[in-house]
């Protein structure tokens, strides 16, 4: 996990913000497997106040996601 005084530095979102999409260029996404028994998602959309409702296909899509992994796992 990075340090929350280091997020937007780092994603470009401020913590509580931060969503899959709108982000520096060298930051890698990945969806969590725990995501596909949802049929919808709610990202934040760059401030804390804000969402956007979503399928599980329109995040893939809009995410540019490298690959789904289970952050559970060790």
């Amino acid at each position: 996990m990075i340090e929350k005084d280091r997020v937007e530095e780092l994603i470009g979102h401020k913590v509580g913000g931060v969503c899959p999409f709108a982000i520096k260029d060298d930051v890698d996404v990945y969806l969590d497997e725990s995501l596909k028994r949802i049929v919808t998602v709610f990202p934040a959309c760059g401030s804390s106040n804000s969402a956007i409702e979503m399928s599980i296909e329109e995040l893939e899509k809009c995410s540019n996601y490298k690959a789904w992994l289970d952050v559970c796992k060790n």
